[in-house]
Order: C-alpha cells, then structure tokens, then sequence
C-alpha cells in the first residue's frame, strides 16, 4: 500500500514540476513576442510601480533652458500641465515647452 502512495506523490510532483515548465515557457513566448502595444503596457505598469529614469528640461519661449531635473520618477499630465515627485520628494507642476527624456 505504501509503495502505491509514494508512486501516485512523485506522480504528481512530476506533473506539478511539468505544469511549471510549460508555464514558464509559454511566458517566455509570450513576453518575447510582444507587441508594440503590449510592451508600452509593460513600460507604463513599471513606470507606475518604480517610476523611469528620465530626464525633464523646460524651456523658455526662445528655447534656451530655463531648469532640467534627472531622478526616477513617474509624470503624470494632468490638463495642461506636467507633474511629478522629484528625488527630494518635493512635487513638480510645469507648463510650457517641456522635453521629457528617457534615459
């Protein structure tokens, strides 16, 4: 009796072992294949979770630099402007001409 136990455990250790492996690839298919789509939903779900690295430049009317900050963070635009938390946790609104960079 105890040998049939054993053998229907490692049965289903097997298969649980199985189902993992074909999860993982398929995941692998999956997120290698993506989409335009689906990897700017990517982007913006780690964009809310950790924020991006990025750099933000805002310009006079004459296109000369006025301020830029770096940090990871992310920006929210709310109406006509562009907000965001800095490094030093102060809250940043700016209007204007407004570069937002990648980096």
């Amino acid at each position: 009796m105890l040998k049939k136990g054993c053998s229907n455990t490692k049965k289903a250790i097997v298969r649980t072992v199985l189902a993992a492996a074909l999860c993982l690839i398929l995941c692998f298919f999956v997120f290698s294949g993506c989409t335009e789509r689906q990897r700017k939903g990517l982007k913006h779900f780690k964009s809310d979770i950790i924020g991006l690295k990025r750099r933000v430049t805002l310009y006079d009317c004459n296109g000369k630099p006025i301020r830029q900050w770096q940090g990871r963070f992310k920006i929210e635009i709310q109406g006509s402007y562009l907000s965001f938390i800095d490094d030093k946790g102060k809250e940043i609104k700016l209007s204007g001409t407004i570069i937002v960079e990648e980096l």
